[in-house]
């Protein structure tokens, strides 16, 4: 039997090695990696930033009343907006909760109501301790501290509730409140 081989099984077997198979599985592995690397977000970062200008005129255009909004530095990252008001779009009572994250990365919110029925504010309120007064930019604001061991402030101007809380220290949500000025459209 001239050209036909002798190896047989036993030859094919003795090529199957664990350093073979590593071989094998190398560049099938190399490519994985590849991909995941490649297929993964390169941002890190969790938060995700908003645009609230929409929300803010609609709120505005809804309030009877000019709301104070607040004007900060780039660095003050807007991460949510909500806006409550009539189902019916009508003119009428609104409330205004912008969420930034500060350049600390801690959290704060701003919440204006013209609704003086707003559970959003009593809620923030019901979880305060008052602890005192102060003058932020020529207005009297009380100062609320909560189960959290945040800051809260709270300004009343007629019809207008205010408040500025979060995680943030008190350097920063002083800085909120400062930044508050007539809404311009």
């Amino acid at each position: 039997m001239g050209g036909e081989s002798t190896a047989g099984p036993r030859g094919r077997l003795g090529k199957l090695t664990a350093a073979n198979m590593l071989r094998s599985l190398l560049p099938l592995v190399v490519m994985v990696l590849a991909m995941a690397y490649f297929c993964s977000p390169q941002d890190l970062d969790p938060v995700t930033e908003i645009d609230p200008s929409n929300s803010i005129r609609y709120a505005a255009s809804l309030a009877e009343i000019g709301l104070p909004l607040p004007e900060l530095a780039e660095t003050w990252r807007p991460t949510s907006v909500d806006v409550a008001a009539p189902a019916d779009g009508q003119p009428g009572p609104v409330t205004l909760t912008i969420g930034y994250l500060t350049p600390s990365e801690e959290f704060a919110r701003y919440v204006v109501s013209t609704d003086p029925a707003s559970t959003l504010i009593d809620d923030l309120l019901n979880d305060a301790n008052r602890v005192g007064r102060l003058t932020i930019a020529g207005q009297a604001w009380m100062m609320f501290t909560t189960n959290r061991g945040e800051q809260l402030y709270l300004r009343t101007d007629g019809d207008l509730r205010l408040v500025v809380t979060g995680s943030a220290g008190e350097a920063e949500i002083r800085t909120l409140a400062e930044s508050l000025v007539p809404y311009r459209g």
